[in-house]
């Protein structure tokens, strides 16, 4: 039998029981429509949250001072009590201060006590190490304030950002709307953050205007752009506002006499290696470096070196572990529409029984009964996949839409292209092996037992 009429035929039996299709193909539909939903969102997520994260330097490593801490469990010598009220009176104590004594020696426990060593700072000689080490292409020095600016007859308290003007242009991810960057050189000037500029105030913060920064001037030379997708807005709530050369932080501080040591302390080191270096050598080489000239070992070690590189795929694998969960869950779906499409065919098998035989005696071949069936079941499920897949893509543009209008930000079509497949392959074999075991059990019929079948 030819393939044509062998297509032909499938159809035929599809239209005869519409209803019944009908209702085998919901099945389908609520599970691919439900797994392209939650694919196609889970990875609109993970595109979103990587964008936002690499717009705090994805490619760039990050080392901070971090003041380790003692532990110490405080020691009591303990005597018999004739023997302590004796030592009491001797040393002058008060017998309120043995009596707290006592207590102590009756099996309190003991307390543990923190004490931190001198605070850890970040230095010149660490810039000078870490330049040592030929992976690394740019080092920028991070020097961090709060201050209170004031534009006009208004003000508010922000986060100033220091950085080193020759070398930050090259290492932020950040984009500019209006203006220039930092460049080396650079005296009294900022450049804003696009939501700093635009929305704090209730006059727009323009190029070249004036601002006060705990009293003291500084032109405007450029204004980022607004971080785009949909988590972009995150990037202004909690990065920095001003961006300035880190020597005009200093003068921010309220000590007024810092001394020439306190203006080579940096709240923190970026670092970016050079294209194709070996990312995981390169850190263990500016930790092991660091130690060195820091003098300290691993119990001691008085900073941390933070690859956001590390946190970008432990964010990207979190996600995907999550929309992998979901996606099973709503997969179990799919199951109950194979169990429909399997009854279906079971159902047809029984009715079509008598045209099995007459189609076997006029010399259909078990492998033509097999493939009439087979794709039928395949036709109910790929029309049920195409809908699902439809309707799952139009719920997801729904709630993408639903939160840019309550985020206030662009809307951007999602598609999953991997899903899209997926979905589709999953629909047919779902569909040939729900409808495998009726298909074969058609094939075998005999036609004498088929013919007489009422």
């Amino acid at each position: 039998m030819k393939l044509g009429k062998i297509l032909k035929i499938a159809l035929s039996m599809v239209k005869a029981n519409k209803l019944r299709s009908w209702l085998t193909i919901i099945g389908v539909i609520i599970g691919i429509a439900s797994v392209m939903a939650i694919v196609t969102t889970g990875e609109y997520f993970e595109k979103e949250v990587t964008k936002t994260l690499e717009g705090f330097g994805g490619d760039t490593i990050t080392i901070v001072a971090s003041t380790p801490f003692h532990v110490f469990e405080e020691e009591f010598v303990i005597e018999d009590s004739g023997d302590l009220e004796d030592n009491s009176e001797y040393l002058g104590e008060s017998s309120e201060t043995s009596v707290k004594s006592s207590r102590a020696a009756e099996g309190a426990p003991n307390p543990i006590e923190f004490e931190p060593i001198e605070e850890a700072e970040l230095t010149k000689i660490d810039v000078f190490t870490l330049r040592s080490i030929p992976a690394i292409e740019y080092i920028n020095v991070n020097v961090e304030r709060d201050a209170q600016l004031q534009f006009g007859s208004e003000n508010t308290y922000v986060w100033v950002k220091g950085v080193d003007p020759g070398v930050w242009p090259d290492i932020t991810k950040k984009e500019l709307e209006q203006g220039r960057m930092l460049k080396a050189g650079d005296r009294n000037v900022v450049v804003l953050s696009n939501e700093l500029a635009k929305e704090t105030f209730e006059r727009e913060i323009r190029l070249n205007q004036m601002i006060l920064l705990n009293g003291k001037s500084y032109r405007v030379v450029g204004i980022l752009a607004k971080s785009g997708g949909l988590l972009g807005g995150f990037s202004g709530l909690f990065g920095s506002g001003i961006y300035m050369p880190y020597q005009e932080v200093y003068p921010l501080s309220s000590n007024e006499d810092l001394t020439e040591r306190e203006r080579d302390v940096y709240n923190s080191i970026e670092v970016k290696l050079y294209k194709g270096a070996d990312y995981d050598f390169a850190l263990q080489e500016i930790e092991n470096k660091l130690m060195l000239s820091r003098r300290v070992s691993e119990d001691t070690k008085d900073f941390y070196v933070n690859s956001n590189k590390e946190a970008i795929e432990s964010t990207r694998k979190l996600i995907n572990g999550l929309t992998a969960f979901l996606a099973f869950i709503a997969g179990i779906s799919l199951l109950v529409g194979s169990t429909g499409i399997a009854n279906t065919m079971f159902t047809a098998v029984l009715e079509k029984t008598k045209e099995i035989g007459i189609m076997k005696a006029i010399g259909a071949k078990n492998r033509d009964i097999m493939l009439i069936f087979l794709f039928n079941s395949a036709m109910i499920s790929l029309v049920g996949g195409i809908i699902g897949i439809i309707l799952g893509t139009i719920a997801v543009q729904a709630i993408l839409f639903f939160i840019s209008i309550k985020m206030n930000v662009p809307f951007e079509f999602a598609l999953s292209l991997k899903a899209t497949f997926v979905a589709t392959f999953v629909s047919i074999i779902v569909g040939l092996i729900a409808g495998l075991v009726p298909a074969k059990n058609a094939s075998e019929l005999k036609p004498v037992d088929a013919l007489r079948y009422e």
